[in-house]
C-alpha cells in the first residue's frame, strides 16, 4: 500500500530554497527537474518506507534517503510518511534536525 507523504514547515522551506538557489545557479528548466526528481524520491520512499538508511542514534524513528546531492530525513508517521528536512549532503544534519 502506497503511504501519503507530509511536509514539515522547513522542509516546505528547504524545497523552495533548493528550487531557488537551483534557478539562480543554472535555469528554471534545471530547478524543475531537480524539484521533480526529489519529489519522485519522495513517492519511492512512500511505495518503500523501509528503503533508507535508520538514524535512529540521531533521532528516533527517522531515516535518511538520499536525492542527488540531497538528504531527505523522514519517519513512517501513522499510515503517513513524514518529511522533516530535505537538506544538502554536505550540511550537517544532526544540528539541522
Amino acid at each position: 500500500m502506497k503511504l501519503h507523504y507530509e511536509l514539515s514547515k522547513l522542509a516546505l522551506k528547504d524545497i523552495d530554497n533548493i528550487w531557488e538557489y537551483t534557478l539562480d545557479t543554472w535555469s528554471k528548466a534545471q530547478a524543475n527537474k531537480y524539484y521533480k526528481k526529489i519529489f519522485s524520491a519522495i513517492g519511492t520512499i512512500c511505495d518503500n518506507p523501509e528503503i533508507g538508511k535508520s538514524i535512529e542514534d540521531l533521532k528516533s524513528g527517522h531515516r535518511i534517503a538520499k536525492v542527488k546531492f540531497h538528504l531527505i530525513v523522514y519517519k513512517k508517521k501513522n499510515s503517513n510518511i513524514y518529511i522533516d528536512r530535505i537538506l544538502h549532503q554536505r550540511m550537517d544534519v544532526e544540528s539541522h534536525i
